[in-house]
């Protein structure tokens, strides 16, 4: 920080105390001279460095007025609040319980309100080491929780997909084998199909001969064997009956 008063002059010396009534800092020769005289020989000081400590909103109250430019002399209990001399006149005329702001201020860390609200926030950071705690609890819970769900969901999925591996090679197996059979049953009956062709090629060259060169009597009885012998065939009693192939 910068001397005010030197700053003021456009020099630049570093400050070494903080005046709480006059709220400007001094380096340590404007410092002496502030402290001997009679207007502010009482005033409280505190180094620079110390004020630097305090959080941003505490340097930012001041003990001037911000709309009359004076310095605050009362308080008003009804209202809450401190008041210059302008603002009593302002807007505190009817204001009955107004005070000097020595009263107010002279004992006010001795007051039972500071370890009161102490305590009250050494509760509450208590409190709200206890939730995060729990919470960072219940978050890692959730997250074990998580990873086992995960862990059982791909589990059943495996056992799904085993499972319908082994249904899908079963029906598989089945049809092979079906369809092996059929198969094989179609050859055979194509075999006897065309071996019976066979026979009804060579049984139409003798029906043929018989028509033309046969007696009557041998066509009589030569057409009833032809037709025995073609009707006692198991392909054509499929055929003819309507029984699948």
């Amino acid at each position: 920080p910068i001397c005010t008063i030197c700053d003021d002059d456009g020099i630049s010396k570093t400050a070494v105390t903080w005046c709480t009534e006059c709220e400007v800092f001094f380096c340590g020769k404007c410092e002496k001279p502030h402290r001997k005289s009679r207007l502010s020989k009482d005033h409280k000081t505190m180094s620079a460095e110390d004020y630097h400590q305090l959080p941003t909103f505490i340097k930012e109250i001041s003990s001037q007025c911000k709309e009359h430019q004076e310095r605050f002399e009362r308080y008003c209990y009804f209202h809450v609040c401190l008041c210059c001399v302008q603002c009593i006149t302002d807007k505190h005329q009817k204001c009955q319980d107004i005070k000097p702001r020595s009263v107010i201020l002279n004992q006010v860390k001795s007051s039972a309100s500071v370890p009161l609200f102490e305590k009250d926030l050494k509760n509450l950071k208590r409190n709200l080491d206890k939730a995060l705690k729990y919470m960072k609890k219940r978050i890692s819970a959730n997250n074990t929780k998580k990873t086992e769900a995960v862990d059982e969901i791909r589990h059943m999925t495996k056992l799904i997909d085993d499972f319908l591996n082994e249904l899908e090679q079963t029906i598989l197996d089945d049809l092979e084998s079906k369809h092996s059979k059929l198969k094989s049953e179609m050859v055979i009956l194509v075999q006897q199909m065309e071996q019976r062709a066979v026979q009804i090629n060579q049984l139409q060259v003798e029906f043929t001969k018989m028509t033309q060169y046969a007696t009557d009597l041998q066509m009589y009885v030569g057409l009833k064997e032809m037709r025995k012998l073609h009707q006692s065939n198991k392909i054509y009693r499929r055929f003819k009956t309507g029984r699948p192939i």
